[in-house]
């Protein structure tokens, strides 16, 4: 069993609780079960746990993180004691839940933790399967990084959520320029390894707040949530210079290619776009890939605007 301040593996199962925090309000099982497995989405099923944690222990603050792919959840504020729960259903990993607040938690409190995390076990995991699984769809193989799916799903999603919030979005198409040659002469290994570096680039020139995505071939799309047109501008600007930093190295497989040896190098082509009033989400693309042409057309290696 956990003991506060200290992490351990809890092998969830089902269990009983009975919370003592609200006797006028006794903890209702079944409830909860039924509305953590009315939805596969995750977010989701981790808010309403929370919530039932909440009800019986009016914690301060709280953290679950997933191991492997490093993404956390999190809300209200530090606080002095912490008790934290590796968790695993059934054998599989599910990230571990930390819960923090001023006073310790007593081995009561622990053992409702404990009831609650067991009834949660069955639903957190299906829904962290689910999140793998779409994760996996939206992913670009080559690169890691998303892929078209990706743009058009939670590209909408920061879209809306930007036009309800009233904050700008823009969108930066990105290319890389005569990327076939390089092909060409040094191979589709090559090739593959400088589109990979280049996402790294993107990765470390961007906020992790950043959607970024491989459309396909050596075409990127930036998603700035928050950017306006010359924020972004300044973004692409960085990722253009970054991008013609960018080294892979080329070995020579026989003797014809022995002058290709040596490092690659590549530049990129950028058009910007931000959203306007009734701007949907691909349109912003075409207006951002309309101001990609026309870097191309005026000499590569360049930031556009488009109008």
């Amino acid at each position: 069993m956990n003991r506060d301040g200290n992490a351990g593996n809890l092998r969830l199962v089902p269990g009983k609780g009975k919370s003592t925090a609200r006797p006028e309000a006794p903890f209702d099982a079944l409830a909860f079960v039924q509305s953590l497995t009315a939805t596969l989405e995750f977010e989701t099923v981790l808010q309403r746990l929370h919530e039932q944690l909440y009800a019986l222990l009016q914690h301060s603050g709280w953290i679950f993180y997933t191991e492997g792919d490093e993404q956390s959840w999190s809300g209200g504020e530090d606080d002095r004691h912490r008790i934290e729960y590796g968790l695993s259903y059934n054998g599989a990993s599910m990230g571990s839940l930390i819960l923090m607040r001023g006073r310790r938690f007593s081995d009561a409190e622990q053992q409702q933790i404990e009831a609650v995390l067991g009834l949660a076990a069955p639903a957190l995991h299906n829904a962290h399967r689910y999140r793998r699984l779409v994760s996996t769809l939206e992913t670009d193989e080559l690169t890691g990084l998303g892929n078209r799916r990706a743009f058009e799903i939670q590209g909408a999603k920061w879209l809306a959520d930007c036009r309800r919030q009233d904050r700008p979005l823009s969108v930066l198409a990105i290319d890389l320029d005569h990327f076939k040659r390089i092909n060409d002469d040094y191979g589709h290994s090559v090739g593959d390894e400088l589109l990979r570096r280049v996402a790294d680039t993107l990765r470390t020139a961007t906020r992790q707040s950043d959607l970024l995505v491989r459309m396909g071939g050596e075409e990127f799309l930036a998603v700035l949530p928050g950017a306006d047109l010359a924020c972004a501008m300044e973004c692409a600007e960085r990722i253009r210079l970054a991008i013609g930093s960018t080294r892979a190295t080329a070995t020579a497989d026989d003797a014809s290619a022995l002058q290709s040896e040596g490092m690659v190098r590549v530049t990129a082509s950028i058009g910007v776009a931000s959203v306007g009033r009734n701007t949907t989400l691909q349109a912003l693309y075409q207006k951002a890939d309309e101001a990609l042409y026309a870097a191309k057309q005026s000499g590569r290696n360049r930031v556009l605007a488009g109008h």
